[in-house]
């Protein structure tokens, strides 16, 4: 089975450019954290987003969380077209080949 894209996370990430970590990614699209990072994997071995450390602020102690957005080439375009060519030619594929939902 071919790994596809959610169009939910690529939206969450779209709207806030500013990157998300992995819960906060979870509590927006309503997916398991692992679903999340199964789909997170799949985005950065594409080449669609940028990954950087930071450490949380957790009541548990500090730890270090995964902040990811996406690459800034994919949110500077003229329109949602271009938009979707972009993500569309990076992945290799047509829209019913990389969308789930």
């Amino acid at each position: 089975m071919k790994n596809k894209l959610s169009l939910k996370i690529l939206v969450a990430l779209v709207t806030r450019t500013g990157g998300l970590t992995y819960k906060e990614i979870s509590l927006i699209t309503n997916y398991h954290i692992n679903t999340v990072s199964r789909y997170v994997s799949y985005l950065d071995n594409k080449g669609l987003i940028d990954m950087k450390q930071e450490k949380s602020n957790s009541i548990r102690g500090r730890k270090w969380v995964n902040v990811v957005s996406l690459k800034k080439e994919f949110l500077q375009t003229k329109d949602i077209a271009d938009f979707f060519n972009k993500v569309i030619k990076q992945l290799g594929g047509g829209l019913n080949d990389i969308f789930t939902d």
